[in-house]
């Protein structure tokens, strides 16, 4: 049985072994260069989205602390308002008011450690805040 060659093309033979060149509009070369810089783009990316992903977590989970804490101290300020307007004995209202301010001062200048120990919370799994 005998085919019949409807189509032959040469073969570009190069005397230095090298690839043929053609004129496909098509083909795509790149250098190991151009390959390297791609890849190094890519990974610059990737590493772009990951950061922008966790730094835009992180901010929403301190914007739920402050939020807690700025309920926190409403509430502070809310008790300070009843303790001030109760029927109590003065001395009481006095010590009351006192450790009322000390919570407070406390709250406001420990933030720093609230958020450490939010994060060492939430980090092992425990909202339970």
């Amino acid at each position: 049985m005998r085919r019949r060659i409807e189509n032959l093309k040469p073969f570009p033979f190069e005397s230095d072994f090298s690839a043929p060149k053609t004129d496909d509009p098509n083909l795509i070369t790149m250098s190991a260069m151009d390959l390297a810089a791609l890849l190094a783009d890519a990974r610059e990316s990737t590493a772009a989205l990951v950061r922008d992903e966790t730094l835009s977590a992180e901010t929403e989970r301190i914007s739920g602390i402050a939020d807690s804490l700025k309920d926190a101290l409403t509430a502070i300020v809310n008790l300070a308002a009843h303790l001030e307007k109760a029927a109590i004995d003065e001395t009481d209202r006095a010590t009351a008011l006192h450790n009322v301010r000390r919570l407070a001062s406390t709250l406001i200048e420990g933030q720093g450690e609230l958020f450490t120990k939010k994060a060492a919370h939430s980090s092992l799994g425990n909202h339970s805040d």
